[in-house]
């Protein structure tokens, strides 16, 4: 309460605040700039330590001395200035001590050991501030309040820098808090420790007058002030600068772990097996896919193994270790270690259990290596799977044409360097379409395996049989006498002719073989290949005959029929086809029904040749398309011109039915010939129909919506299949001409046309039977209610002359 009374009696209380001011300026300086010194290192340190005791010596000496102006004893105050100057050295130097004790310090209790020194320095300061002052009598001091006032700075200035070292600004704050309260606390209950009473003033020499030092301590405050502000500054750029550098390894540290995270997902989830090795070949990283694919134990750690080592478990894998493993392990490092001390490479391993592994080295530079291992087991049996179809046959396994050509080339080669003879042979199955037409592709296909495991059954050296596409084969055969090509020929063709069970179903198997024999056949692949076919050609046109030997008369047969093919190309150029008719007529009235079309062609330097002659050459040179076209379209311009409308009967090729086209065809030319559809019949044979009959059908309804007549052809030969009859509803049945020949004295053909007549009544379709060349055969006709007919017997084939055909009768 004395100090109190003190205060409010002996003091300016304007000077006192003032003195406050100075005080929590400067200490707030000392706290930020006490701070910032202990996160710098080395000199910089030492120089914001010395900033930070300046700061805080002179606070506490301005705060003093602005605190003794505001002091009145009653008398004016002197003060010595060798004392005053002492003073502030004393704040300065022993504040710079604990200053640096704090800085220095790790824990609280060295930062309170710290503040307590600068508390020792504020009592040492203000005891030798007071000693400065000059005056006369006896100045009283109270012991109690002394001993107060000094462990009041001590204490309070030990928790003003525990406060301050802490971080946030509150913790700052309150540093500087208590630091000015432990200044102010010190300084004035050591100023009312004192009594002035007995005191008076003295006039000395080179004391300082209260005037100057009021202007030396506005220097100092506004030193202290600019301190202050200073480390206000630089508190602030050093929380940004901590803040940004915290920011910064916050995302480093995220970037860190997360390039972490992806590598660790990257290495366990990776196909290959990764590993890293040191400069001294020791394994120093690995992932989990590494002892999988080199068969090791995965429980076993691998780390720091040797390169050596790693090869040695691989080598060894989960089974017992060879007597010559190290002679193998030495083998392996033979071929590594020249990749992994150079510039790297890739190096395949096949091991026993069929896994592929492929393995590659990538040198770093400073002696370490990173080594993948690709399991490529899948992929090189794909790639040993597309190389064999690449070479043989995808459905019976055989060589295929790439292949046997290779081989025939090589067999080639070797019959010219030697003694030996080369057998070509070509292999075409009989009535395989029939069996897919008639059992469906699957059981072609059956058929065509089990045939080629047949063919290429017993092989032997020398021999070869491949598949070239569809149903035709080939083999070669290298020999040195005619026995060994009789005794390869005979398996084949004991091999070719057998008897199949597929689903329930016999098939019977057969084929037509020829042969051409280097060198005496020819001297090239495409040569010997080509008379080979030559001869099988002829094997198959012969009836009671499987085999055939190239004779140099086929060329000729080969050349006459290129030689057609070529003049009928030239034909269609010229125009040079005609159209025949052939009547045909009511066998129960004989009245005109229509007309079948005929083409004829007179070819130059060769007269009148047979359609059944030019037809085929025509089917197989592609031409047949082209001409079944202009006899559509000529046929219908001829008739269209007819003084009267019968019916004109045209034929359509297998090929001509297998198009789609053909129903636009159709069309464009009613609309171009201007022919009424209902005077338009197309025959077509069952068999152009069996090759794909869902097609065939399809363009069939298609055209007889257009109300164009539909005829089946040459009917009682070939399949004669009633389904056929059942799917589409024909418009008429054409009994073949080979039924006429024994009608008349042959009970069985008679039972025959007369069955299927009864099968056209039934099915209400009309029967015309072909090849009606006697009376006696018009008459069985006429008696088993056939309803038309045509043949010599009614007319030859020929140009319709209208005029005979009125003075006749037959337009009446």
């Amino acid at each position: 309460m004395s100090v109190i009374d003190f205060f409010l009696r002996g003091h300016d209380l304007g000077l006192v605040v003032l003195a406050a001011v100075v005080c929590l300026v400067s200490s707030y300086a000392c706290v930020g700039l006490l701070r910032h010194a202990h996160r710098a290192q080395g000199r910089v340190r030492l120089t914001w330590t010395v900033v930070a005791a300046l700061a805080v010596g002179f606070g506490i000496w301005a705060t003093h001395f602005v605190a003794v102006l505001a002091f009145r004893p009653g008398f004016t105050l002197s003060y010595d200035v060798g004392l005053t100057t002492t003073s502030l050295l004393i704040a300065i130097l022993v504040c710079g001590a604990g200053i640096a004790m704090a800085i220095r310090g790790s824990s609280a209790a060295d930062h309170f050991l710290g503040g307590a020194v600068v508390g020792v320095a504020i009592s040492s300061m203000h005891y030798a501030g007071i000693a400065a002052l000059v005056m006369g009598g006896d100045l009283g001091w109270n012991p109690a309040m002394i001993t107060t006032s000094i462990l009041a700075g001590i204490v309070l200035g030990g928790l003003a820098f525990v406060s301050a070292m802490g971080t946030g600004t509150r913790r700052l704050l309150g540093g500087a808090g208590l630091l000015t309260l432990a200044i102010c606390a010190m300084h004035f209950t050591a100023m009312g420790a004192a009594d002035f009473s007995r005191c008076f003033p003295l006039v000395a020499n080179g004391s300082i007058h209260n005037g100057w030092l009021a202007v030396a301590l506005a220097f100092i405050s506004v030193l202290i002030l600019g301190a202050a502000l200073g480390s206000v500054l630089l508190d602030e750029a050093d929380r940004r600068r901590t803040a940004r550098e915290r920011e910064r390894q916050l995302r480093d540290a995220e970037r860190i772990n997360e390039a972490t995270s992806r590598l660790e997902l990257a290495m366990t989830h990776m196909a290959q097996g990764l590993s890293l090795y040191d400069g001294e070949g020791h394994l120093r990283l690995y992932n989990a896919r590494l002892p999988q694919l080199l068969g090791i134990d995965p429980e076993r750690d691998l780390a720091g193994l040797s390169f050596r080592d790693i090869c040695q478990l691989t080598i060894v894998g989960r089974g017992e270790a060879p007597d010559n493993l190290d002679e193998l392990t030495e083998r392996v490092l033979e071929q590594h270690m020249p990749l992994i001390r150079g510039k790297g490479g890739e190096i395949v391993h096949t091991f026993s259990d069929e896994r592929t592994l492929r393995i590659n080295h990538s040198p770093v530079g400073d002696g370490s290596w990173v080594s993948t291992v690709d399991d490529i087991t899948e992929r090189q049996r794909s790639a040993a799977a597309i190389a064999h179809l690449a070479r043989h046959d995808g459905l019976t396994g055989l060589p295929n044409r790439a292949m046997f050509n290779e081989h025939f080339d090589a067999a080639l080669a070797n019959a010219e360097e030697s003694d030996n003879n080369l057998a070509v042979i070509a292999i075409d199955l009989d009535r395989f379409k029939e069996v897919n037409d008639s059992y469906g592709h699957a059981a072609g296909d059956v058929v065509l395996k089990t045939l080629a495991a047949r063919l290429s059954e017993g092989l032997k050296d020398g021999e070869l049989v491949a598949r070239l596409g569809g149903d035709e084969f080939a083999a070669l055969k290298s020999f040195t006498s005619m026995d060994a090509v009789r005794e390869f020929l005979a398996r084949l063709e004991a091999a070719l002719f057998t008897r199949l069970v597929i689903d329930g179903s016999a098939i019977n198997t057969g084929g037509s073989i020829g042969v051409a024999i280097y060198p005496e056949d020819g001297a090239d692949r495409s040569k010997l290949l080509n008379n080979a076919d030559l001869a099988m050609y002829r094997a198959k046109a012969e009836f009671d005959r499987r085999v055939a030997y190239y004779e140099s008369e086929m060329d000729e047969h080969a050349r006459q029929r290129r030689d057609m093919a070529r003049d009928i190309w030239a034909a269609l150029e010229q125009n040079a086809f005609y159209l025949a008719y052939q009547v045909q007529k009511s066998v129960a009235t004989g009245d005109i029904t229509g007309y079948e079309v005929l083409l004829r062609w007179e070819r130059p330097g060769h007269g009148n040749v047979s359609p059944a002659d030019f037809i085929p050459v025509a089917e197989e040179c592609g031409a047949i398309g082209a001409i079944g076209n202009w006899v559509l379209k000529m046929a219908c311009l001829e008739a269209a011109s007819w003084p009267e409308p019968y019916k004109i009967a045209v034929n359509i090729s297998g090929l001509q039915l297998a198009q789609v086209e053909l129903i636009d065809t159709v069309r464009s030319v009613l609309i171009l010939s201007g022919l009424s559809p209902e005077r338009l019949e197309l025959e077509v044979t069952e068999t152009s129909i069996i090759a794909d009959k869902q097609r065939a059908l399809h363009i069939l309804r298609q055209i007889k919506a257009m109300g164009v007549s539909i005829a089946i052809d040459d009917f009682g030969t070939g399949y004669s299949s009633l389904d056929t009859l059942r799917s589409f509803p024909f418009d008429k049945i054409k009994l073949d001409r080979s039924f006429m020949d024994e009608v008349e004295d042959n009970e069985q053909s008679k039972a025959i046309v007369r069955a299927i007549l009864a099968l056209g009544r039934s099915l209400h379709v009309p029967v015309l039977a072909e090849g009606v060349e006697t009376r006696a055969q018009l008459e069985v006709l006429k008696l088993e209610g056939c309803n038309e007919a045509q043949g010599f017997l009614l007319g030859r084939p020929g140009a319709i002359d209208w005029d005979d055909a009125l003075e006749a009768g037959l337009l009446a």
